[in-house]
C-alpha cells in the first residue's frame, strides 16, 4: 500500500504544525530527509521524539520527529510525524518536499481509514470520532466519549456472537440431522432473537434523547406582537441579538440562537408575532412561526402579565395544543393582572426569574437528569441500521414459526449483517468511503 502523507493541524499560524506520514517506506522516506545526530533507522526507538533538521529544497526546518512502529500505531502502518514551526507556508513545504521524496497526498480520512482496514478501529469508533471532533457542548462529549471508550461496538458484537453460535448449532442440524436436534436450534435462535430484540429496542428508545444531546433542544418562542419575546430572548442568551421596539410587528422572520446551559444545548427561536394582519411580509413571518411551533421541542409561549388574556391570545394557547409548552408570563415589573397556574413570571426589562425558563426547558426535554453512564445514540446512520434490525428480527421471528431450518437460517443472518453495518463487518465500499470522506485531511 502506497505511503500517504498529510499536514495534521489546521492551517495558519500557531506554536507547532504537524506532518504525518503512513505507510511502508515511512521511515526509509524520513531518513532521507531528516538528520539528527548518532540517528538512522536501525536506532530510532519508536514514541520518542528526536530534535533535527528536515532538508527542505533551499533550506533547512529545525523540528522534532517521532516514530510509531506498526502495527502499534494509529493506522497500524509505519507512522512518522514531524513537529515543525507553525507556519501555514513552512507547512505547506515539508509536505510538499515528502512528497517529491515517494510520498503521496492522503485524501480526507484516509489516515483513519486505514485504521479501520488495519483492524485499530470499527466503523462505529471512526464515527464516534468525528462526532467528538465537531461536538459543541459537554453533554455531547459525555455522550460521544463513551460509544469511543468502545461499549457500544462490544454491546454489538457480542450480540452477534450470540447469533452466530445458534446460526453454527442450526446450521450443523441441517446439515447433520442425524447428529443434531434441529427443532431444539431452531428453538434457541428464537430465544436469541428475542433477547437481542429487546436489548435493540432499548437502544432505539435513547435515540429522541440523542437526539436532543447532539443537536439541543429547539425552543420556539412565540406571543402577541409586544408581549416582549425579543426583549425575552436577549435575556436568555446574554446579548443584544434581537431588535426591541414598542411598534408592533417589529420581528418579521424566524431568528435563531443556540446557548449553552448545564452542558446543553438550547437552541431558541424567536418568531413573529403572530396575529391577523394584512401586511404582506409579517404574514409570511406568521406563517413561518407556525412552522416553528410544529418543528419545536418546546415552546414558550410569553404573554402579557398587565393585561387580561384576549382572543388573539386564547388563538395563540390553542396553537400549543399536543405540544410540550411553558407558559411564561412577561413584565411583572407592572401591576400583575393576569394569573395562570404553572406559569413562570418573569420581566425581561428587569431579567428576573430567567434561569427558572432554562431550568424548566432542560426538565421538559427531560435532560436534568442525563445517566452518561448509559448508551444514547446519537449517530442518524446508526438509529436506522437499528430500525432495520429490528424489523429483520420480527422476519426472522415469523420464519421460525412457519419455515423450514434453512429459510430460518437465511433470515437470522440477515440480523446478524445488518447489525455488522454499525462496525463495519458487512458495510459496503461506498458506505465507508462516505464515512470516512466527512474527516479533515491529515486524520
Amino acid at each position: 500500500m502506497k505511503t500517504i502523507a498529510q499536514i495534521s493541524t489546521p492551517l495558519g499560524s500557531g506554536g507547532i504544525a504537524i506532518v504525518r506520514m503512513s505507510g511502508d517506506k515511512a521511515k526509509e522516506i524520513a531518513f532521507s530527509l531528516f538528520h539528527a545526530k548518532n540517528l538512522n533507522k536501525e536506532n530510532i526507538e519508536p514514541r520518542k521524539l528526536y530534535l533535527g533538521k528536515f532538508q527542505l529544497e533551499q533550506a533547512t526546518e529545525k523540528c522534532m520527529m517521532v516514530y510509531f512502529k506498526e502495527p502499534y500505531s494509529f493506522t497500524g502502518e509505519d507512522v512518522i510525524e514531524f513537529q515543525i514551526h507553525g507556519g501555514e507556508y513552512l507547512a505547506t513545504k515539508v509536505l510538499e518536499t515528502l512528497l517529491n521524496n515517494g510520498c503521496s497526498l492522503a485524501e480526507n480520512g484516509e489516515f483513519s481509514k486505514r485504521a479501520f482496514i488495519n483492524g485499530k478501529m470499527t466503523l462505529n469508533d471512526a464515527e464516534s470520532m468525528i462526532d467528538m471532533i465537531n461536538a459543541t457542548s459537554d453533554a455531547e462529549i459525555k455522550a460521544t466519549s463513551l460509544l469511543l471508550s468502545g461499549k457500544f461496538t462490544n454491546q454489538i458484537k457480542q450480540l452477534q456472537d450470540k447469533i452466530k453460535d445458534c446460526l453454527v448449532d442450526l446450521e450443523v442440524s441441517i446439515d447433520y440431522p442425524e447428529h443434531d436436534d434441529e427443532y431444539a436450534s431452531i428453538n434457541n435462535i428464537k430465544d436469541v432473537l428475542l433477547s437481542t430484540k429487546k436489548e435493540i429496542s432499548k437502544l432505539v428508545k435513547t435515540q429522541t434523547t440523542g437526539e436532543k444531546i447532539r443537536f439541543g433542544i429547539n425552543v420556539a418562542i412565540i406571543g402577541k406582537p409586544n408581549v416582549g419575546k425579543s426583549s425575552l430572548l436577549n435575556c436568555l442568551i446574554g446579548e443584544d441579538r434581537a431588535i426591541v421596539t414598542d411598534v408592533k410587528g417589529t420581528t418579521r422572520d424566524v431568528l435563531k440562537e443556540t446557548i449553552l446551559y448545564k452542558g446543553i444545548k438550547i437552541n431558541f427561536i424567536d418568531t413573529a408575532g403572530i396575529r391577523e394582519s394584512e401586511d404582506i411580509v409579517e404574514k409570511i413571518g406568521i406563517e413561518r412561526s407556525k412552522k416553528c411551533i410544529e418543528q419545536s421541542d418546546i415552546v414558550l409561549c410569553v404573554l402579557d402579565a398587565s393585561e387580561n388574556l384576549d382572543e388573539e391570545d386564547k388563538k395563540l394557547i390553542n396553537l400549543t395544543k399536543n405540544k410540550n409548552v411553558i407558559f411564561v408570563l412577561n413584565k411583572t415589573d407592572k401591576k400583575i393582572v393576569l394569573n395562570m397556574d404553572n406559569a413562570i413570571l418573569v420581566s425581561a426589562s428587569e431579567n428576573k426569574n430567567i434561569d427558572e425558563i432554562k431550568e424548566k426547558i432542560i426538565e421538559l426535554a427531560k435532560l436534568n437528569k442525563i445517566d452518561f453512564s448509559q448508551i444514547y445514540i446519537t449517530n442518524q446512520r446508526h438509529t436506522e441500521i437499528l430500525k432495520q434490525t429490528l424489523i429483520d428480527i420480527d422476519n426472522a421471528l415469523i420464519a421460525v414459526q412457519t419455515q423450514t431450518a434453512d429459510i430460518v437460517d437465511q433470515q437470522t443472518k440477515k440480523v446478524w449483517s445488518t447489525l455488522g453495518k454499525i462496525t463495519g463487518e458487512s458495510e459496503t465500499e461506498s458506505i465507508i468511503d462516505g464515512i470516512f470522506s466527512k474527516f479533515c485531511l491529515g486524520k
